[in-house]
């Protein structure tokens, strides 16, 4: 299994990178079929009148403008009526692999990955899987997933990461980074980690002379 430690972190606007994640519409050509249409559905639930209205342009700015700002982990896909090529998992059915498993086993076993590699790479930490809690999927030459999982530390506190897996057709899976998600501490609380401190020794004992020796 390839892994790389390479900090991609940064967000990569140019359309011309391979690295770089714009979405757009699965379907450029032709009318909506009965099977997207079922899609949309269970992505977004039930259209209705209270359900937002955007073009189709507005869409894409909207859903690309959400991609950018949180790197591909925060999408929110019930503003969408439209189908675009970066879509969120169904954990509990078999999309994301040929293997007989579900997406919730598939990303679990990702998120296991990419956390051993963020112990190594931090060199001290011992962070340990715990479960996915979603997982979106950029389809462009081969699948890109964004998995947002928890886990614990040895303290047993439970934080939120991000990993962000490349599973190119016929190349092997490449574990691009794995982090804490953003506005969280990665390590245990002070109080659990404070040592009892000895009490002070004064090494400089103040003798008292005999007033015949003053």
């Amino acid at each position: 299994m390839a892994s790389s430690s390479r900090k991609d972190y940064e967000i990569i606007s140019d359309p011309f990178d391979p690295r770089c994640v714009i979405a757009t519409f699965k379907a450029l050509f032709g009318e909506v079929t009965e099977e997207d249409k079922l899609l949309l559905e269970r992505i977004r639930g039930k259209e209705d009148n209270t359900s937002p209205k955007y073009t189709d342009q507005e869409e894409r700015n909207l859903i690309n403008k959400q991609i950018r700002k949180s790197q591909g982990f925060d999408v929110d896909f019930s503003k969408f009526q439209c189908l675009f090529n970066f879509y969120p998992s169904f954990l509990d059915e078999n999309h994301s692999t040929l293997i007989k498993e579900t997406d919730r086993q598939f990303f679990g076993r990702l998120a296991q990955e990419s956390i051993a590699d963020y112990n190594i790479r931090k060199q001290g930490t011992s962070f340990e899987f715990v479960e996915v809690e979603k997982a979106n999927l950029y389809w462009s030459k081969g699948y890109t997933y964004f998995i947002t999982f928890a886990a614990k530390d040895y303290c047993d506190k439970t934080k939120v990461f991000q990993a962000k897996v490349c599973n190119v057709l016929c190349r092997e899976i490449e574990h691009r980074f794995c982090r804490l998600k953003p506005g969280q501490q990665g390590e245990c609380d002070e109080d659990s980690k404070r040592v009892v401190k000895k009490p002070r020794i004064n090494t400089r004992v103040r003798v008292s002379l005999p007033m015949c020796l003053r």
